[in-house]
């Protein structure tokens, strides 16, 4: 799988979830969560993504510099066109370009720090960072949504799901050959 299809299937999970849910329960607060809510979390993955896109013109990323766009939030309708638009951004991308990473490690500080990078590994990033909120959003999902209903990946690393494949087929092997 390229990195542009995982992303993709990322963003048709994320929307496929989002069709599942009524504007409250997307705008809830949940208290596996924190107390966050399922559209805060979705809001998190898709400022990332649109950072790494915009950065397209100055190739200088910073993640700790975006702006929250809150309706993202509270309107899922709005999100889901935004993940239409994010994923056809992300399809048009030149992976290989290089891009100046800055981060900000510190509070106290208002100097960042710098690190040479490309839009392939920031997109890796997005995509690992996006898993890692998926699982936490499955998390909210089991618990205060049973209808919903979610695939079996969901929130799982693709590393994971192909040692879980591994495993199933290493013991598929193993009682076949003592049968």
């Amino acid at each position: 799988m390229s990195l542009k299809s995982a992303s993709t299937d990322i963003f048709l999970q994320l929307a496929d979830l989002i069709g599942q849910l009524t504007d409250d329960e997307y705008s809830r607060p949940v208290a596996v969560l924190s107390g966050n809510t399922i559209g805060k979390h979705v809001r998190h993955i898709l400022e990332f993504y649109e950072l790494l896109i915009d950065s397209a013109k100055s190739q200088e990323l910073n993640y700790d510099r975006r702006q929250r766009d809150f309706r993202l939030e509270v309107d899922p309708d709005e999100t889901i066109r935004r993940i239409g638009s994010v994923d056809l951004a992300i399809q048009r991308l030149d992976l290989n370009q290089p891009l100046q990473l800055k981060a900000d490690l510190s509070a106290d500080t208002t100097v960042p720090i710098e690190v040479p990078s490309s839009f392939a590994r920031e997109l890796h990033y997005n995509i690992e960072h996006a898993i890692h909120h998926l699982a936490l959003i499955q998390v909210a999902v089991r618990a205060e949504f049973p209808l919903v209903i979610l695939p079996s990946n969901f929130g799982v690393a693709y590393s994971t799901i192909a040692n879980q494949q591994k495993t199933v087929n290493s013991k598929q092997l193993s009682d076949t050959s003592k049968q």
